[in-house]
C-alpha cells in the first residue's frame, strides 16, 4: 500500500539564520555507534551530513535506539532509528542486537537483510518486545538512497530544485507468500521487507522521526502529528539539517507548553546530501582499506 501526502510548495531562497551546529562528529571506516542514550550530535557519514536527536521521557536510557554506520570502504552510510516498546532490558537486548546486524551486514548494499536477519534473531532469543524501525542505505558513488521501515512512520523527503517536500513512503508492500511485509519487528519471525531506492541530489534533505515527535500531546490532548511536523517543514524553508531540527524542537515545545517532553522517548535524524569522497571509486576504497580515518565521534556511552 503506498502512502503519499500531497507536494508542499516551499520557498528555495537560502537562509541566514541557521541554528548553532552541535556538538560534530565524524565517523571512521567499519565503524558502527550508536544506542539507546541521550544524544545531539551533528553528524557526517560519506555524502551525508546532519543531526541526530535523541531524548529519553525519563532520562538515561530510553526506549528509542539509534546506529549510524560507514563500511569498511568508507563509502557505503547507514542510518537506522528504532522506537522499542518499553524501557529497560528488553530495551537494552533490541540495541545490542541491532548493533551485531549491523556490524555483520555494514558491507551488504541491502539494509532489508539487517532488518530479516534482527526480526529471526529477536524471535530466537525469545524477546516480544515490539519494535518499529527505520533504516536507510547511502551510496555516494551512484547518489543511490535505499529506505525501508519495519511499521515505523514514513519520513520526508525535500526535493530542492522542485523547493518541495514529500512523504518518504513505500511504493510495494506486497508480499509473495501472505507473510507480514514491513510490520513491526519482534511480531512474526516470517515477515519480510520491501525497500524504496532513488537518486538523490545534492542538496536534497530528509527528516525521520519516531513516534514521540508524532504522539506528543498538547492541550486537550491532541497529538502533535505529521501535520504539524510538515508545518515547521515549510516554515524553515531551504534550512539545513540544524536548523530543522532546531525548529522541530521548538514547535514540539510549544505544542505541548512545555520545555520537556516527557509523555514518550523523542528522536529525529535530519539529514542533508553533501558530495561524497573525492577521487575514484577504486582508489577511496583502497585509500581507506589501508590508511582508515580515526573515529571522531562522541562516546555513545
Amino acid at each position: 500500500m503506498e502512502l503519499t501526502i500531497s507536494r508542499m510548495a516551499i520557498p528555495t531562497r537560502p537562509t541566514t539564520d541557521e541554528a548553532p551546529a552541535p556538538r560534530g562528529a565524524l565517523l571512521a571506516c567499519a565503524e558502527v555507534w550508536g544506542g539507546n542514550r541521550p544524544v545531539d550530535t551533528r553528524v557526517d557519514l560519506p555524502g551525508v551530513r546532519g543531526v541526530l536527536y535523541s531524548r529519553p521521557c525519563a532520562g538515561g536510557r530510553g526506549g528509542d535506539v539509534h546506529y549510524l554506520s560507514v563500511c569498511s570502504s568508507g563509502l557505503l552510510a547507514r542510518m537506522c532509528l528504532a522506537d522499542v516498546v518499553g524501557h529497560g532490558e528488553a530495551v537494552a537486548t533490541i540495541s545490542s542486537e541491532m548493533h551485531a546486524q549491523l556490524r555483520r551486514f555494514m558491507n551488504w548494499p541491502d539494509q532489508r537483510r539487517v532488518l530479516r536477519e534482527l526480526n529471526r534473531r529477536l524471535e530466537r532469543i525469545g524477546l516480544s518486545a515490539m519494535t518499529t524501525a527505520a533504516a536507510l542505505t547511502y551510496y555516494p558513488p551512484s547518489r543511490k538512497l535505499s529506505v525501508s521501515y519495519a511499521g515505523h512512520p514514513p519520513g520526508w523527503y525535500f526535493n530542492r530544485a522542485r523547493g518541495a517536500w514529500t512523504r518518504l513512503s513505500l511504493e510495494h508492500t506486497r508480499a509473495a507468500r501472505g507473510e507480514l511485509v514491513d510490520g513491526p519487528l519482534a511480531v512474526d519471525p516470517d515477515a519480510d521487507f520491501s525497500r524504496r531506492s532513488l537518486r538523490v541530489n545534492i542538496g536534497d534533505r530528509l527528516l525521520i522521526v519516531t513516534d514521540g515527535v508524532l504522539e506528543a500531546p498538547g492541550a486537550g490532548g491532541v497529538q502533535f502529528g505529521a501535520e504539524r511536523v510538515e508545518q515547521v517543514l515549510v516554515s524553515v524553508g531551504d534550512a539545513g539539517p540544524e536548523r530543522i531540527g532546531a525548529a522541530l524542537l521548538k514547535a514540539l515545545e510549544a505544542h505541548g507548553d512545555a520545555a520537556m517532553l516527557t509523555h514518550d522517548d523523542v528522536s529525529f535524524l535530519a539529514l542533508e546530501f553533501v558530495p561524497g569522497p573525492r577521487g575514484p571509486t577504486l582508489w577511496t576504497v583502497l585509500r581507506n582499506r589501508l590508511f582508515p580515518p580515526r573515529n571522531a565521534l562522541p562516546d555513545p556511552g
